[in-house]
Formats: structure tokens, sequence, C-alpha cells
């Protein structure tokens, strides 16, 4: 980035070389392959994002024993880290106070910035305060959670586990396997454990009611402070459930465990309906049409020509078949469609 473009961009100098920082440091501890192609995506955004990672990693370099230092006897950091009369050490706390910003400087030096890949980052899943429709969000190790209208979910992973709060409503969870990595579902108390499987949890009032689709789970007391099931308390707090099976927990009620009932698939298809809608559309644009697929599938439709935006159809469709729906396009609408591997459908007039 040459001297006058960085003198009228500051503000997004600034933000590039904070995010550079960023990445640097979770580079260092490491990154899952969910998280290496979010740099690599993040790389390719902009080109002055390279430049400022490899200044960003010169800078972390320079901090190698800073990262290493470890209190261990005492919960203050020691006072000879920043002795004036160091003046080599001195510097380098400067370089890094001068990149990393004052706030992150205090955070590293109190509390060890070998800590910061293991600290949990939450946010909030649906778009608004909640889902307005069905949403679904893939998340970057791979995990799908789908929002039934009226949820909200806080998502919250770090280092060694995948924590979700169920704030409200009712989530669908697919789970990408990962041993090491418990995922872990907080709703009204109780707590939903997987590593690799399917499970739907609905908060109804004070009570929780949990339907494992595929795989299996653990199902217990829990909270964000203190949310891992241990194995050896089943029977006793914590039950296990299979696929095919349910249970309605409301823990302000009781302690005891609650029984576990095995339910039919068409109880749970028809649970889980809001999961696979039958949508009526009468005179909708394609545009509108395509959106509700795309906020329903991992698989994309990309209008490419604006001139079939707005034709109209009519028709009751399933969201999540998008072959079909391509078919019936290209045979009734004239419409040309492109099929780019399994992630994207073209969509563009024939004329």
């Amino acid at each position: 980035m040459n001297r006058e473009t960085r003198e009228t961009g500051d503000a997004n100098w600034s933000r590039i070389k904070r995010e550079a920082s960023e990445w640097a440091v979770r580079q260092s501890y490491g990154l899952s392959a969910g998280e290496q192609d979010e740099f690599f995506d993040w790389l390719a955004e902009d080109p002055y994002h390279s430049e400022a990672y490899a200044n960003a990693q010169k800078t972390w370099k320079h901090l190698d024993v800073l990262a290493d230092w470890r209190p261990e006897h005492s919960l203050r950091p020691n006072p000879n880290l920043l002795d004036t009369a160091k003046p080599r050490q001195k510097n380098r706390i400067v370089r890094f106070i001068n990149f990393f910003g004052l706030a992150a400087a205090a955070i590293a030096i109190s509390f060890g910035v070998w800590r910061y890949h293991a600290q949990a980052r939450p946010y909030q899943l649906a778009e608004g305060d909640y889902a307005k429709l069905y949403e679904r969000h893939e998340l970057r190790d791979g995990s799908v959670v789908e929002l039934n209208r009226g949820a909200q979910a806080t998502i919250a992973y770090s280092s060694d586990r995948r924590e979700i709060t169920l704030e409200r409503g009712e989530a669908h969870f697919t789970v990408e396997k990962d041993p090491e990595k418990p995922f872990i579902v907080i709703a009204n108390g109780v707590a939903v454990e997987a590593v690799g499987t399917m499970f739907n949890v609905q908060i109804d009032g004070d009570a929780v009611d949990v339907i494992v689709t595929e795989g299996r789970v653990m199902v217990g007391p829990g909270s964000m402070d203190e949310p891992d099931l241990d194995a050896s308390d089943i029977g006793k707090s914590v039950q296990e459930l299979i696929a095919g099976q349910r249970t309605v927990i409301d823990p302000r009620e009781s302690t005891e465990l609650t029984p576990i009932i095995s339910v039919s698939k068409e109880v749970i298809d028809e649970q889980l309906l809001w999961l696979n809608e039958v949508f009526d559309f009468t005179d909708t644009p394609l545009s509108e049409i395509v959106m509700e697929f795309n906020r329903r599938n991992k698989r994309k439709i990309v209008i490419e020509d604006k001139a079939i935006e707005d034709l109209a159809m009519s028709a009751t469709i399933r969201p999540k078949n998008i072959e079909s729906f391509v078919s019936v396009l290209e045979i009734t609408m004239n419409i040309e469609v492109e099929r780019i591997d399994d992630s994207v459908v073209v969509l563009r007039s024939r004329n």
C-alpha cells in the first residue's frame, strides 16, 4: 500500500492491520480446516490483506519471548517485564502496543497471549432479535444449525469445545464429528452433548424437548459455566438418547430423570416438518422464490440474467428439492440452467 493510499484510507488500513494481527495470533496456535478456509478467504478479499499479514507475522515473531512467559508463582505479571533498564525489551512492548492496540496489549500482559485462541467469541445466529423465517447456518467446523421461526441461538466456539445456547424457540443441529471438541447445546439449564449426530431441541415454556434423529447424545443439567456432561453419571443425572428417542425435561419441576420414549419416523417427520416445508407460490417473482431456496440450502442458485428476475411463477415446492425446481424451469420457462459442481446453479435466459 503506497503512502497516498494509506493517508486517504487510514480507517480501512487500521481495520486491515487489526484483522491481520488477529490472524497472526491465531496462526501461531494452529488453525482447524474450517479456520484455514476462512483465512484464505480473508486473504483473497483484498490485495492489501497479504501485505498486512506479512507485517503482522514479522511483529509476532519479535514477541515470542512474551508469548512464552508464564507466571509460575504469582497472579501478577513480572514487574521486570517492563523494566525500563532493558531498552530492547521495552522496544518490543512499544512495537506490540503500536501494532496490536493498547487494549490488546493490556489483555496479553495480564492474562498471557497464549490463552488467546482458547477464548470463545460468542455471537448470535439469527439475523435479527430472532429468526423471522427459517434460517440455515453452516458453522466454521461444518456443523449446521437450522432455526425455526422465532428461534435465536448464540455460538461460542473455543479451542476445546463448541458451545451453543438456544435462547428461545426450536433448532435442529447436524453436528460435524470431532471427538476432541464436544458439541454442547444449552437450553433452559439443560445440556445436550454430542460428537457427531443430528438432533432437535425445542424450548416450550420451561420445558426442553430433545429428539435424536441420528447417532446419540447425552442429556443432563448444564450451564455455560459447567456445560460438560460426564458419561460416568449416566443413570444418575445424565441420560443417553439414541436415534428415534425423545425426552422432555423441565429442570424447574424435578431433579429426577425424565422418561425416554421411542418415537416413530412418522412422529419425528411431523415434529420436524418445519425443516422441509411445502411452499405455495402464486404469481411470485423468480427472485423471491430463489431467495427462499438459498435460505434453506448450502447449494446456491444464482440468477445471472436480470431479465428473468421478475418472471412470475405459481407452484407448490419443497424448498430443499433444488434439482426438481431447476428442471421445471428448464422445461417450462425457457431458462438455461448451468450446474457448477455441487455448490452453485446459474440461471439465465435462453434468448
